[in-house]
């Protein structure tokens, strides 16, 4: 049983990388804060140039780029746009998802989003990879570097931010301020972006089911970060996973 969920897990990790690359994703690299560029991946497929994105000193900044969320849809599949639900556990996701856990967040699509400047609440962010100290061994070589002594990329920190914004929003400013490398794209079969690397520790590097995964509260949410939007005190983590899941106490396949 644990074979074939590792099994399945690095079946969909390939999946996403070919529907990136058919979609043309693009990738962004960040720079430290001494101005220098973040090291690259060593996969070429995964090179692209610098790009202007979203990054703010906090979510007070009056320079932060909005526009994304202006034209937004007339309705949404969980009430009005960029309306905040609960699930009931029943009906299947429109965009290849299982059902959300009755009593879980329901996703708000990125076209539905709402952002309010007006309301500025507060989240906490961490970022690990402590899984791989124990799966050294299977470490993609030359990453030794990028994994810190303690596993810790970014202890948990308090960060500003908008109602209506996404785990994805957070996780892409706060990266852009540290200087941590993030690499992502869109997938539009999942209609959310997906994290291929942080810290330049990417999908696979740790064994064929390794890659990112982010928890809300102690909750796996079973759709794209670009999907969860934010709730004031939330606890969102983002955890490196050597075995699918499994080693953050989560099954990936749930």
């Amino acid at each position: 049983m644990r074979n074939r969920i590792k099994r399945r897990f690095a079946l969909l990790l390939a999946v996403l990388a070919i529907i990136c690359a058919a979609a043309g994703c693009g990738t962004e690299t960040y720079r430290a804060a001494d101005g220098s560029a973040g090291a690259a991946d060593s996969d070429a497929w995964m090179d692209a140039e610098d790009s202007e994105y979203f990054g703010v000193e906090d979510a007070r900044d009056a320079e932060a780029d909005y526009s994304k969320y202006e034209d937004n849809a007339s309705s949404a599949k969980n009430g009005a746009a960029g309306e905040v639900s609960v699930s009931e556990g029943t009906g299947t996701g429109q965009y290849n998802t299982d059902p959300v856990p009755e009593g879980q967040q329901n996703p708000v699509e990125p076209e539905d989003a709402e952002v309010d400047k007006d309301v500025v609440y507060t989240c906490y962010l961490s970022i690990s990879c402590s899984t791989i100290l124990d799966n050294m061994g299977d470490l993609k070589a030359g990453k030794e570097s990028v994994v810190p002594a303690d596993g810790v990329i970014l202890a948990q920190s308090p960060v500003t931010f908008y109602k209506g914004e996404s785990v994805f929003d957070i996780l892409q400013r706060v990266t852009r301020e540290q200087g941590i490398h993030l690499d992502y794209a869109f997938t539009p079969g999942y209609n959310s972006n997906y994290i291929r690397g942080i810290n330049n520790l990417y999908e696979r590097d740790c064994g064929d089911a390794s890659g990112w995964m982010y928890s809300v509260n102690g909750w796996y949410p079973n759709y794209g970060c670009s999907r969860y939007a934010v709730q004031d005190k939330d606890v969102i983590q983002w955890s490196f996973t050597c075995d699918g899941g499994e080693d953050l106490g989560r099954n990936w396949m749930d």
